[in-house]
């Protein structure tokens, strides 16, 4: 496949230099939308409703309700508090329901799911994660990464478990998106994939019936883009293979394209096809977490 020109743009969050980055995909040339000073960002998405960036901060201590969720303009000139400091403990991967403008994300260390609207940031817990696997490592119950199904009215959710532990998971349960009450039922949780490496990051494509998530956990499977056929949950397949502790990623449908950051300082772009795959950007003393596109026409 020939490609001429991607009409997007790619923006990562480097963790350790706590700054966004913006790359453009056609040349890997890059730009610093924002430095920060604090905290350790993670997840983020764009909302195309008010034309805003939304990230989390997992705070400075993992083990304090001392994380919190900003936003700023494309440009990174308007910059603002969504959630306080201290209303989320460790916040991950983060998602928007934009027919509501209702942010989803996993909160790590404090073991939940939860959700706000943009407008208020009160934070609502959709599930409690505590009282599950009690038999195993605490990190067991340690949420993660999150996609939500909008179309199937389900959330899917990972729960990564120790460093290169192999007791990783992939989850899923049925939610109502519409119902401003709606909570995750734990009777109804089903556990897709189980003894995955370290699942972290996912993200639905509706075009090909794929979700896919991204694993920082040990090799052969680890450190790696999988993704399963949406529609069955099944037919797990290990995409690519090779990445350093791989986090954040994004995947273009259109030109069956994947951008992949890792913790690492690497961000890649592999062609879901052949499976190659290259390092388009390298932070030096560096590391990413959430990466995303986000179209030029926004």
């Amino acid at each position: 496949m020939t490609i001429t020109h991607l009409n997007y743009k790619i923006i990562v969050l480097e963790a350790i230099k706590r700054q966004i980055i913006v790359i453009n995909p056609n040349d890997y040339s890059t730009n610093i939308l924002i430095e920060d000073k604090s905290g350790t960002p993670d997840g983020l998405v764009f909302n195309p409703n008010d034309q805003l960036l939304y990230w989390t901060n997992m705070g400075a201590d993992y083990d304090a309700w001392d994380g919190y969720i900003q936003h700023c303009t494309l440009d990174g000139k308007d910059r603002g508090i969504t959630v306080k400091m201290g209303e989320t403990h460790t916040p991950k991967q983060i998602q928007l329901d934009h027919r509501t403008n209702t942010l989803y994300w996993c909160d790590r260390e404090g073991m939940k799911i939860e959700r706000c609207h943009i407008e208020t940031g009160k934070v609502e817990f959709l599930l409690d994660t505590h009282e599950m696997y009690l038999d195993e490592d605490n990190k067991n119950r340690h949420c993660v990464g999150i996609a939500l199904d909008i179309l199937n009215n389900r959330i899917f959710w990972t729960m990564k478990g120790p460093p290169k532990g192999g007791t990783g998971r992939l989850l899923c349960a049925p939610f109502d998106f519409k119902d401003k009450q709606a909570v995750i039922d734990p009777s109804q949780i089903n556990v897709v994939y189980d003894h995955l490496p370290e699942p972290i990051d996912l993200e639905i494509d509706y075009k090909n019936d794929y979700l896919y998530w991204s694993d920082r956990g040990a090799e052969p499977d680890g450190n790696s883009l999988n993704r399963l056929q949406l529609s069955t949950l099944s037919k797990k397949e290990v995409v690519i293979r090779g990445f350093d502790e791989t986090i954040g990623f994004t995947v273009d449908a259109d030109h069956q394209l994947a951008f992949v950051a890792d913790k690492m300082g690497h961000v890649y772009q592999a062609d879901l096809q052949t499976k190659e795959k290259k390092v388009i950007f390298t932070s030096e003393n560096g590391g990413f977490t959430g990466l995303i596109k986000v179209s030029d026409k926004s």
